[in-house]
Parts: C-alpha cells; structure tokens; sequence
C-alpha cells in the first residue's frame, strides 16, 4: 500500500474511533440528565450552533493536524525503516538510512547505522574467506571453461532438452548468421536443397534452444541414431551429419551423447568441423584420377593391340616390326608423361591440405640440432643471432626433410660435427650447416632433390624438393673463402626460409588468460533446468531466461508521432547478464531529431544516417527476444513503442513482461521515488551510459537481479505471482 493511501486509512480510522467515543460518553452524559436540563441544553445548542460547530471543526482539524504530525513523524519513518534495514541484509549491505523522523527514530536510525557498518566489515570478511575457499574448486571449471572457449573446432553443449548450455567462439562464429545454400545434394523433407540451418539470421546464446540455429529433424535423426547405438551397446556412439555455416563454409557436425552416471542420457555434444577446402581438393583429386584413367587407358589400348599384332604375326618383316616398337615407345613415353603431369598436380592439391604454421628461427634450429643427435649421431653447434625471427614452416616435415641433407652430408663429407649460423638477409633467414672440406655439387643436389625423404626406415611421401618448395624456400651449398688448401677451406650448405613479419602472424593462438570469474557462456547449472514452454506463469523467476531490453526514442509521446531510435536488449541466465550476448542497434528514425531529446540521450542526426530501419530492426530483436520473458524499466512506454510498429513491420511481441518500476513498487512501497537513478542508488547498482539504451538494459538487468530475492522474501516467487502483485501497484494504471 502507498504513504498516501496509509495516511487516508490512518487518518479516517483514527477520527472514526475519536467520534465513536465522544459519541458514547455524550450519550451516557444524556442519559444522567433530567428532562429540564435536557430542554435547557437543547436550546443554548441551537442558540449558540455557530460556536459549538466552529469549536468541533476546530477540534477535528487540530486532530487531522496531529494525526498527520504523527503519521509522518512515527509511521511513515517507521516503514521505511522496515524497507531499508531489509535493503542491508539482503541485496546492498552498502547502504546506509537517512530518514526524518521523531528523537526515538533517529536514535534508532544512528544504532542501525552503526550496527551495518559492523555488518558490512564482518560480511567482507566473510565473503573474502569463501572467495578464498572457492578459489579451488572454481579454478578447475575456470581453466576448462578458457579452453573449451578457445577450441579450435566448434563446440556446443546441450541438455536433453536441447537448450544451449555452453559454446565455443568457434562455434558462434560457424553457425552465426548463417548462409541460406544447404550442402549439394542433401535434401530436406520437403525435397529441397534449402538451408540447414535457416533463411535469417540466428542467434547462438546460453539457454537458446539448439533447433533455432539447427533443422530440428537433422538433430533428432541424430539422436535416434545414438539411442539405437547405446540400446546395441556399441563402444563408438556418435552421428554426422553436413551443414551449411557462415560464409557458406562446409560444417561436418559430430554429435556425441553425455551420459550420467547410472547410463541415463542428459543432454549431447556437437562438434564440427570446417570441411569446405577438403571437400575442394577431394573434389580435385578425383577429377584428377578420373582425367588419367582416362588417358591411361586410351595408351595402354595403342600398347596392347601393338603387342597382340605383334605375337600374332611373329614372322612379319624387320619394317613393320619396327614401326610398332615406335608405337609402343610413343605410347610408353605419353604414359610417363602423363604420370609424371598427374603426380605434380596430385603434390598441388596435396599441399592445399598441408598448413604451415609460425615458428622461431632459433627453436627450428634446436629441434633440428636435438632430432640430428638423436637419429643421426651428429653434433650441431648453433650460432644463434641475436634478433628473434619468425618463419612459416610444417615443423615435422622441413625437420625430417633437413636431417635427410644432414644424412647425405655425413655419407659425403664424413664428418659428424657442423656448425649452424642463423642470419637473417632481407626477407630471408639463411640457415647455414657449415663444415671444413670441399662444398657440395649443385648436381649433388639436384640429385638428392629427387629421392623421397627416408632415414632408418621411417619415410616421408614427399621428395626433398617437394618438400622445400612447398616452404617456398632454397637449398644450395657453397664456399666460405677461395683458398686453395683443402684443410683450411671452409664450406656450407644454406637453407633459405622466408621470414614472416610479426603484423603478419595472425594465426598465433594467443594465451589463453583464465578469468576471476567463469566466462559468460560457461553454466552447467543448466543441465537440470526444465524446458521452455509457453504456458511459464508457474516458473520459478530464477529458472526464466530474460531478456532486458531499453529504447531510446525521439520523445516521450508514442501516439503522437515519436519514433525509435535505439534497441538494445543483454539476455539474463540463471541469475547472470550475459553481456557477451546482446542486442545493440540504432534505428533510422525516417523523421528529424529533435534537439530536445538529443540533449537526454546523446544521439546525434548523423550516427542514424545509413541505419536500419525499423522494418528491418524490429524482425531481429524479435529473433532475439525468442521465448524469453522481456523486461524493461517503466515497461509500459516500451512496449507502447513496439505496438505502434505492429501494423508495419507485422511483428507482435506476446512475451510475458516484467517492469523494474512496479516490481520496485511492490518491494518498497514505502518510497516515493521508483526512478532507474533512485532504484540503483538504493540497491546500490551503478549505472554507466545512463540515457543510451544498452546502458539502460545493463542497468535494469541488474536492479532486476536484485529485486528477485527481495520478492522471496515476500513470497512471490513465481512469474505469475510477480505479475499479480505488480498490478496491484499505484503505478501499473499509468497508461500511454
């Protein structure tokens, strides 16, 4: 109930009983009198009706006086005291009591006062030993959540119900806004080759259903697969399948099954895998054989009709006979030819599948120092300079490929000691093995260029040239000096990599850094939340997923022409703002701006140039919202807004709607002030880019967050219970 309704029923109740009692004792005073003294009373009362009616006016109003002098002295204070010392030991141990009252209520106020300050020290105490304690256990979940975060392949997680309950980056970035092109030749129910994954936009976030962003049929196909593998009792349990991701990039989609512990399914793991270059080069390689079988045949056809002539007329002339040994020479020479064309190309596309990967100079150098003891018995002594330079290599093979030189040069040379000088020419790092003795041929060379990689029996499928050239480096030996005595001649062979600039080493992984806290995409708390449904009145307000969401508008008269010019929306999950996953856009307003309301929110003409327009916004923050529960502050006006755009955009948001306003309203009824501004002060929330809509939402998310244990404390618990008391609020009537 509000102070002014207190006051009204304080006020009436306590006149009603002052002119019940002093209606009682005038009638016991009455009935003591005889008839005369009646008579004589009844007349100086009507002599005198003007005095005896301005005495009991007076009388009553000196009443009201005091009445209203103790309301505002004892109870009023009173109440709010009651809200406010709830205000420290629930949700702001910060806050501190002001309030005007009698001697006895600020002495009261003084010791309460003293007493949160004692609070708040033992509360921080107390807190710093948990986070302490906590510290632990939560380190654990903190490193797996980093490094799921940071996976290179996408990864999403889903309970039972198929609610997203964590993700990779990777995997938002795959499945975010998806393309429209399904994968060649799968065909949906309906026979088409549509998407797989939708003709709009999508969103990926905690709690969003995994059948927004994926067919539901693909994922249930998958599943049904997987229950069928775990009824047979299969050791591999997993289902593929192919989708169409963002930039039409190839997804190849592993789902694996979670299982508890007693075997029951709780929920299931999708992976995937960028597939679009190997499907390419796959489709390469069997163009590829298909063209040479082709060929082959066609010789091999030329070939055996020769031989077969041949050994049927083993008697013909030298002439002839000569003339088909031509014709199988030609044909075996086309042949070598066109394997030696269908080996190099099949190198090519072998090479698109075949990543390099940044690397220091000095740290390839030590790993080959350290294989070459190893496998070769060879000393390396490395002279590293002093600059740190980058190159781009496949460690394994440039490795494997140098220890076979290495190899052929203590066959050559016969030495097991080289020196190696790394130095740094240009765009180039030199890698010089130096020896004394004469240098290697550039014939030499050649030559080793073209035997396969082999050392002790372990092989690499690729030539040394292959190998070098797929580095896009050089190999190639010479001299040190010109002197003529063997003995003091000093020789090297030089490896030529190319050096990558550090602005060009994009694919560094950074660090992963782990945070204070869990990251914003990280809760397994949700594996045993029930599904969404849409009947939630009977939802529990900490088992919802929110959406809080603020305009900003032209002006404060929806009806009256005034448009909006920004959405912004941050989604709430188990009591946490997911501020990674929000809705932020300015909107084309289609009309002018006017300077009044720039000078509230800050937006200026030109940040709207070139925006969306509300057509186009609208449809996105409906996606967005989903089937989540919006919530706003003074949620009346906003959602007054989104009506007004029904008939144009033929978007009609029918979320259930939570407002900060009346649900502060019903916690406090005792305060007077139910701004954004006076909440968040009293709740002891900061609001940082007050007046911009994402600011707002923030803001609102977290009020909300706060309020929700003060409900409890109620007993409102509950969505519905929540709606019913804040249509009880003297603010639910406000009306746009």
């Amino acid at each position: 109930m509000s102070p002014r309704n207190k006051f009204w029923w304080f006020a009436a109740v306590s006149i009603a009983i002052t002119l019940i009692i002093i209606s009682s004792l005038f009638i016991l005073f009455w009935h003591q009198l005889s008839l005369e003294e009646k008579s004589l009373l009844i007349s100086i009362f009507k002599q005198d009706f003007v005095y005896i009616f301005s005495a009991a006016f007076l009388l009553l109003a000196g009443l009201g006086f005091a009445l209203d002098a103790i309301f505002n002295v004892y109870i009023i204070p009173t109440s709010k005291l009651v809200e406010e010392t709830s205000l420290i030991t629930s949700v702001n141990p910060s806050h501190r009591i002001s309030i005007e009252g009698s001697k006895d209520i600020m002495r009261l106020i003084q010791i309460i006062n003293e007493w949160a300050d004692r609070y708040e020290e033992l509360q921080k105490n107390i807190d710093q030993k948990i986070h302490i304690a906590k510290a632990k256990s939560e380190e654990e979940k903190n490193i797996l959540a980093a490094i799921m975060s940071e996976l290179p392949e996408g990864l999403v997680i889903c309970n039972a119900e198929g609610r997203i309950i964590l993700y990779s980056k990777k995997a938002k970035e795959f499945l975010a806004e998806a393309n429209t092109i399904g994968f060649p030749g799968y065909k949906t129910e309906s026979g088409s080759g549509r998407s797989l994954i939708g003709d709009q936009d999508k969103f990926i976030g905690l709690g969003r259903s995994i059948f927004n962003v994926i067919d539901k049929n693909l994922i249930t196909h998958s599943l049904d697969e997987i229950a069928d593998q775990l009824k047979h009792k299969q050791t591999n349990v997993a289902s593929y399948f192919v989708i169409v991701g963002k930039w039409n990039k190839l997804l190849r989609a592993e789902v694996v099954p979670i299982l508890s512990h007693l075997k029951k399914f709780t929920g299931f793991i999708i992976i995937f895998n960028d597939i679009s270059q190997q499907i390419e080069t796959d489709r390469r390689i069997n163009s590829l054989f298909q063209s040479l079988t082709k060929s082959i045949r066609s010789s091999l056809t030329g070939i055996r009709s020769t031989i077969e002539a041949i050994l049927e007329y083993p008697d013909m002339d030298k002439e002839q006979l000569q003339q088909f040994r031509k014709i199988i020479h030609k044909e075996s020479i086309i042949l070598g030819d066109i394997l030696d064309k269908t080996v190099s190309d099949y190198s090519i596309n072998v090479k698109t599948q075949w990543p390099l990967f940044p690397m220091l100079d000095s740290d390839l150098a030590c790993s080959i120092k350290t294989k070459a003891a190893e496998k070769l018995g060879l000393i390396i002594n490395i002279e590293k300079s002093n600059e740190k330079n980058w190159i781009k290599v496949d460690a394994y093979s440039i490795i494997f490929a140098m220890l076979f030189v290495l190899n052929k040069l203590k066959s050559k040379t016969e030495h097991r000691e080289f020196t190696c000088k790394l130095e740094r020419k240009g765009q180039f790092i030199n890698f010089d093995y130096i020896w004394q003795g004469d240098p290697i041929k550039i014939e030499t060379l050649r030559e080793w260029g073209k035997h396969v990689l082999i050392i002790n029996n372990e092989e690499v499928s690729m030539t040394l040239k292959e190998v070098i050239s797929h580095h896009n480096a050089e190999i190639w030996s010479h001299s040190c000096n010109n002197t003529i005595d063997t003995v003091q001649k000093r020789s090297y062979l030089r490896l030529f990599l190319p050096a990558v600039e550090t602005f060009e080493r994009d694919d560094i992984r950074n660090i992963t850094i782990l945070p204070e806290s869990r990251p914003e995409f990280y809760d397994f708390d949700m594996f045993n939340q029930p599904g969404q449904s849409p009947e939630m009145d009977d939802r529990l307000l900490t088992e919802i997923t929110f959406a809080v969401f603020d305009t900003e508008t032209t002006g404060l008269d929806p009806t009256g022409g005034d448009k909006i010019i920004s959405i912004a929306s941050v989604r709430l999950v188990n009591g946490r703002l997911l501020q990674d996953e929000c809705f932020d856009q300015f909107v084309d307003p289609e009309r002018s701006l006017p300077f009044e309301s720039t000078q509230i929110h800050g937006i200026q003409p030109e940040m709207l140039k070139g925006q969306p327009t509300i057509d186009k916004v609208l449809p996105l923050f409906h996606r967005f919202a989903g089937d989540t529960v919006l919530v706003a502050h003074n949620a009346a006006f906003d959602m007054r807004m989104l009506q007004i755009y029904e008939a144009k955009t033929g978007v009609k948001f029918i979320n259930p709607v939570l407002d900060t306003l009346l649900l502060s309203a019903v916690v406090h009824p005792a305060q007077q002030d139910h701004t954004l501004e006076a909440i968040a002060g009293r709740l002891g929330v900061s609001i940082v880019g007050r007046h911009t809509a994402l600011g707002d939402a923030i803001a609102t998310g977290e009020i909300f967050i706060k309020l929700i244990p003060l409900l409890a404390k109620m007993g409102i618990y509950t969505l519905k219970e929540a709606r019913k008391a804040s249509r009880k609020t003297y603010y639910s009537r406000i009306k746009y």
